[in-house]
């Protein structure tokens, strides 16, 4: 079998350890003749520990090809954008689907690893080069939700290495207005203030819920703008300290309702002519407003290309970091 993966560490050096914030793996593989896949799998398969790894993908189709491989500290992995179909393993339940709905920023990422895929051969991967990433450990408005202004951006960006470069952390939400000329609206732009508190997992300012994480980085918070009603997207950006730095672009969207201002009727007793109730609902949200954009803004769910399915059964495989043999 292959060497595995070597985890960096917060300090310097490597271990065969999983680290403590890596929750899922993720395995993508991408032929050169157009063909790819995507699989979620136990992230201790990965982990070139004392554990055994059990995950090997079958029916590749024969080229050359890549290899990616990522962790993440959610319970599941993103689908990545323009990539459909979901990886054969042996045994099957070793691994499971790609999430096609809900998006994550992984804390460990390889870059992709060049592999010959060979007719009735298996290929084994080399010891393979991860970095850790700056990643989202929670955020709200949660993707999708729908929120009542005026209301707060919370979010926690961490890295599980070298920490977060203050300076670089920002937030900005787009939206759709409409226009009299064509096309028929644009998109706005606008920065949200932010108010940075650092964290660091084994402080008494931790930044996971449990400190046993080995996460350091900043909780964010931001009082949103003035929005319109209807969908916005949130853009979340940082780097973290590593040398050259690593970057988090990660993009997200939720729905902003209507702020209620109808004043309820009087209510008449026989003791009380009458008594009027005062106006439900708070004040519309305040926001300062920055340059408007022309372009649209991709919504964090990534697109569905037509015509991508699995390839036929080829006679060959290449097995996850820590497969078996």
């Amino acid at each position: 079998m292959g060497g595995g993966i070597m985890w960096p560490m917060r300090g310097g050096g490597e271990t065969s350890e999983l680290p403590p914030s890596v929750v899922t793996g993720r395995v993508v593989f991408e032929s050169q003749s157009g063909e790819s896949c995507c699989v979620a799998v136990d992230p201790s398969i990965l982990s070139g520990s004392a554990h055994r790894g059990l995950a090997i993908l079958t029916d590749l189709p024969v080229g050359p090809a890549t290899v990616t491989v990522a962790g993440f500290s959610t319970d599941f992995a993103p689908l990545p954008a323009g990539i459909m179909a979901e990886c054969k393993t042996a045994p099957a339940e070793a691994a499971h689907k790609c999430d096609p709905d809900r998006v994550a920023s992984p804390a460990f990422e390889s870059p992709p690893l060049s592999v010959t895929i060979l007719a009735g051969v298996q290929t084994n991967l080399p010891e393979v080069p991860i970095v850790a990433l700056p990643f989202l450990f929670d955020y709200s408005p949660p993707q999708d939700s729908m929120v009542v202004p005026p209301f707060n951006f919370l979010f926690t960006v961490v890295d599980a290495v070298t920490g977060i470069r203050p300076e670089s952390v920002n937030l900005d939400v787009s939206f759709q207005v409409p226009t009299n000329e064509p096309p028929s609206f644009r998109i706005v732009t606008k920065r949200v203030h932010l108010d940075l508190n650092a964290c660091d997992d084994g402080t008494d300012a931790p930044c996971s819920p449990s400190g046993s994480l080995q996460l350091a980085g900043f909780k964010a918070s931001g009082l949103a703008p003035e929005l319109p009603v209807g969908p916005v997207e949130a853009r979340i950006t940082a780097e973290n300290l590593a040398d050259p730095p690593s970057d988090l672009d990660f993009r997200y969207s939720f729905n902003v309702l209507a702020t209620s201002t109808e004043t309820p009727a009087p209510t008449e007793t026989p003791s009380i002519e009458s008594a009027s109730a005062g106006t439900a609902g708070g004040s519309p949200a305040a926001g300062d407003s920055s340059a408007s954009t022309e372009g649209a803004q991709t919504a964090g769910r990534p697109p569905a290309p037509a015509g991508n399915s699995v390839p036929e059964a080829t006679p060959t495989a290449t097995p996850i970091p820590g497969g078996a043999q």
